[in-house]
């Protein structure tokens, strides 16, 4: 399942670098490197990038759950606590209610220390009548 998920998500995971640690039973982890293009100034991690790990982290929980044909982030909030320099940096997903349409899912993304930098509560729609794809 893992390497079906690396197929798919290699954009957004190639952006961060990301590495697919565990991805089960509504549950996923995910790794990635700091690297100086993925700061701001004072030399600390983004927030739209914590936000984009959070959001990969997040949905790989989902498709573990996803019974349906896709699914797409529906909302999300992300509580910034701390700011992050010390990677490598981890995203913990874990689904917390999956319904018919809707899964909720709280992520944590911590640094190497353990220190938890951000958290987040987010709801992903899971889409059964169609697959989403590009209009190339």
């Amino acid at each position: 399942m893992i390497s079906d998920v690396k197929d798919k998500e290699r954009n957004i995971s190639s952006l961060l670098n990301a590495k697919i640690l565990r991805m089960e039973n509504g549950e996923s982890e995910i790794e990635f490197p700091f690297k100086e293009e993925l700061t701001r100034r004072g030399g600390v991690l983004n927030g739209g990038i914590m936000a984009t790990a959070i959001d990969l982290a997040g949905g790989l929980a989902v498709s573990t759950v996803n019974d349906g044909l896709d699914q797409v982030t529906q909302e999300m909030k992300i509580n910034f606590l701390e700011p992050m320099f010390n990677g490598p940096f981890k995203c913990k997903a874990r689904v917390v209610r999956k319904g018919r349409t809707a899964v909720v899912v709280l992520i944590e993304l911590t640094d190497r220390d353990g220190k938890v930098g951000a958290i987040s509560l987010g709801t992903w729609y899971i889409i059964r009548d169609r697959k989403i794809t590009s209009k190339q």
